[in-house]
């Protein structure tokens, strides 16, 4: 008898606040991040690690975090993605990607990039998503569950 084997995986991504630290050495680079997979039908769930460039996890506790969904091929806004903080001491949070955000969007590639503003100082900066200061993850949307 055949046996079928499903894996109920998170996806998880990686992306980087630089810390105005000198003591930190950068010593661990990702040189990129994979392109995520998401499925229309559903909602996409993405965990994300926040680190710094030593690889370490950061806390962002006086940071509010704004993601967006952005086209790939004219750069143009799809929509802002809310970001829910699960554990801001050790700099994890996710995003979801409703069905209803991308039920109506073409099977092909998009960025989801972030923004972190200081809360005290409320100095805006980008969150990088690789070492090399790339600021885009890529997405892609694939078919999924008929709705």
């Amino acid at each position: 008898m055949p046996t079928i084997t499903s894996y109920l995986y998170d996806n998880k991504i990686t992306i980087q606040i630089l810390v105005d630290d000198p003591t930190i050495k950068t010593r661990n680079k990702v040189v990129y991040n994979r392109t995520v997979d998401v499925y229309k039908g559903v909602d996409n769930p993405i965990t994300i690690q926040f680190k710094n460039q030593d690889q370490k996890p950061v806390n962002i506790s006086s940071y509010n975090i704004t993601g967006y969904l952005v086209d790939i091929v004219n750069s143009d806004l799809i929509s802002n993605v809310a970001v829910t903080v699960s554990n801001a001491t050790i700099g994890t949070a996710s995003v979801t990607l409703t069905e209803e955000l991308i039920g109506n969007l073409e099977l092909t590639r998009y960025k989801l990039a972030f923004k972190a503003v200081n809360t005290v100082t409320s100095v805006e900066r980008p969150i990088y998503s690789d070492d090399n200061y790339g600021l885009y993850q890529e997405i892609n949307i694939k078919e999924g569950f008929p709705s």
